[in-house]
């Protein structure tokens, strides 16, 4: 089989020859190795190692034609004597400007680690300037399927040109922050009704562009949600719809497929994932997740393909034998049966060793293969 079609046999929940084994190389650590940080870059990556390219920064994209009174600005960089970098974003309405402003630069050896220091929406009176952004967006957005169209024909069958997106909440909180986010769920629920129905309706917009691409499968990133310790009770209610309408609409398409990117303490709240219907929920990270890969495969490998969980931590900071004992446990846990990547817990931190990466892929190759 090739590197894809693993991948993809997986996600069908069946047996392919052997277990893929996609760690989560993002821009980070593919700046580290070849000081870019494009999609290019990252499946560059990804050959030197010897693995498949299952997440990246690719996916599809929008152009908008803003009418008058609307538009979005970006400032100039500003670096700091210490190295810091900053750029503050604005969104134009008729309504009023929100503002937000992003700091990056702050490790050294790690320069592309950023952080949202000012959110756009900062007090729920934002939220109807926020929507009413969201509405000339829907009328005004065209796709564009250029980079993700070049990233599944340069991958061919030596990859997977994921294209990825933020769901409902993720994207809401993320203009909020998480604990704000979470402030006005209690606090004004009936504002932000309003603004979900809007962001749902984006969302859908980006799942369609998503189904006109080449593109096989589309990871659909609810961490905001899972982080944030929400109870089941209004993981329900905030999230639960919008991840069955995101699946109902990729299933619509034959040979396509969604999975969940979540962290944090998922165990209360995998039922309303699973029964949304995905393909694949991943990373059921070890640090700070409640679950197990063994018991995760135990109760709902019949109905999900398992993606995760080798500790990245391990990568870091561990040793080699370390790195190939961690490799065993994942294909122990998770190998059974087919319906399993193994991926990363999480990113490839930029610390990470190239020989524990190596014998990652090295351990798979040799002790991940199927009868």
């Amino acid at each position: 089989m090739t590197k894809k079609q693993r991948v993809l046999t997986a996600l069908r929940r069946e047996v392919p020859d052997k277990v893929p084994v996609c760690p989560l190389i993002h821009a980070r650590y593919a700046h580290k190795i070849t000081g870019r940080s494009d999609w290019r870059a990252v499946f560059e990556v990804h050959q030197r190692l010897g693995s498949t390219a299952f997440r990246g920064p690719q996916g599809v994209g929008f152009r908008v034609d803003w009418p008058q009174g609307y538009g979005e600005e970006s400032s100039p960089v500003e670096e700091a004597p210490d190295g810091r970098k900053s750029m503050t974003h604005t969104i134009i309405t008729p309504k009023g400007r929100l503002s937000a402003r992003e700091v990056w630069g702050m490790i050294p050896h790690d320069p592309l680690v950023g952080k949202t220091v000012e959110p756009f929406v900062k007090g729920a009176e934002d939220w109807a300037i926020f929507k009413c952004h969201l509405e000339a967006w829907l009328e005004h957005a065209t796709p564009d399927l250029s980079m993700i169209t070049q990233a599944w024909e340069t991958m061919g069958e030596e990859g997977v040109a994921t294209s990825g997106m933020g769901g409902v909440y993720h994207q809401l909180a993320a203009a909020r922050g998480m604990e704000g986010m979470l402030t006005d769920l209690y606090d004004c629920p009936q504002v932000l009704e309003g603004v979900f129905e809007v962001q749902q309706e984006v969302v859908r917009r980006y799942i369609e562009a998503f189904l006109a691409s080449p593109a096989e499968v589309l990871y659909y990133d609810i961490c905001y949600a899972t982080g944030s310790r929400m109870g089941p009770k209004h993981f329900e209610k905030w999230v639960g719809r919008e991840l069955g309408l995101a699946c109902e609409q990729v299933h619509q398409v034959p040979g396509k497929f969604i999975g969940f990117y979540t962290l944090g303490r998922i165990r209360e709240l995998l039922p309303i994932m699973v029964d949304a219907g995905p393909d694949h929920i991943e990373t059921f990270e070890q640090n700070e997740g409640d679950i197990t890969l063994a018991e995760a495969k135990r109760l709902y490998g019949d109905r999900i393909c398992l993606t995760g969980n080798f500790d990245p931590i391990v990568l870091a900071y561990g040793t080699r034998e370390q790195a190939e004992e961690e490799a065993r446990r994942c294909l122990r846990e998770g190998m059974e049966g087919g319906g399993y990547v193994m991926t990363t817990g999480d990113e490839v931190p930029v610390d990470a060793k190239w020989d524990n990466l190596r014998a990652m892929v090295e351990v798979v190759e040799e002790e991940g293969v199927y009868a």
